[in-house]
């Protein structure tokens, strides 16, 4: 069985994308700027909203492919591949909030993050339960890894590098579109790795879990909230942000 794409969600997905890595360069900038509590509140934070970016970027990816048959999505797993895009956040701004970042560091740092992102991602195209199960190419399995290895570690650099931008938005954006860009490059990489057996069906619209209208109405609201918060990091509006 073979799936489809919607250009214009494919499209919506690398904005996303862009918009969840400058959200995230901005707070990493913040929360170096900060000590104490206040810097843990902005860690947490900007976990959060780093990690629902990313998470959102996957679904709107996931919502871009089209399977001739319903299609749904398990709520459990879909909140748990969340969970882990906001955990891995959570490490890639306390790493770059670090006074420095050596080698070894960054490299452990990439690895962990990588393998979040990843299992985000393969957590997430589990949650359709389809019957019989998912089979991946692994070739193109091992390279959507790397690649979510990779895209972490250049990240995490650029971040690192980037905490004190200011107000350089246009350097900050450049480093986000970089970032957004390898973000996605993982994501299509793991769906091209993806098979879907002829005769398949969405386990998951089978036992009414989540609703893809549902779910679009989710992403589209946090796709709201990163236009706002990038626009007032590109602003410079700190209340407003915080």
């Amino acid at each position: 069985m073979v799936g489809t794409y919607n250009p214009g969600m494919v499209m919506l997905s690398l904005v996303v994308a862009v918009l969840a890595s400058y959200t995230a360069l901005y707070l990493a900038a913040r929360t170096t700027a900060r000590g104490g509590g206040i810097a843990a509140a902005w860690l947490m934070g900007g976990a959060i909203a780093m990690g629902i970016g990313i998470w959102s970027m996957h679904f709107v990816g996931m919502l871009a492919f089209r399977l001739p048959i319903p299609v749904g999505y398990d709520l459990a797993l879909t909140c748990y591949s969340m969970l882990a895009a906001i955990l891995t956040s959570a490490l890639a701004l306390w790493l770059t909030s670090r006074a420095n970042l050596p080698l070894l560091r960054l490299g452990l740092g990439a690895l962990l993050m990588g393998l979040g992102i990843a299992l985000m991602h393969y957590m997430g195209m589990d949650a359709l339960r389809m019957v019989p199960a998912i089979r991946y190419d692994p070739l193109l399995f091992g390279l959507s890894i790397a690649i979510a290895i990779g895209a972490s570690g250049a990240a995490l650099w650029i971040a690192f590098r980037l905490r004190h931008a200011g107000q350089r938005s246009s350097l900050r954006l450049i480093a986000a579109s970089i970032m957004g860009v390898a973000i996605v490059g993982m994501h299509y990489t793991g769906m091209a790795a993806a098979r879907f057996a002829p005769g398949s069906v969405c386990g998951a619209v089978a036992e009414t879990h989540l609703p893809l209208s549902w779910l679009t109405a989710v992403v589209v609201l946090v796709t709201l909230v990163l236009l706002s918060r990038s626009g007032c990091a590109t602003l410079g509006n700190a209340p407003a942000c915080a």
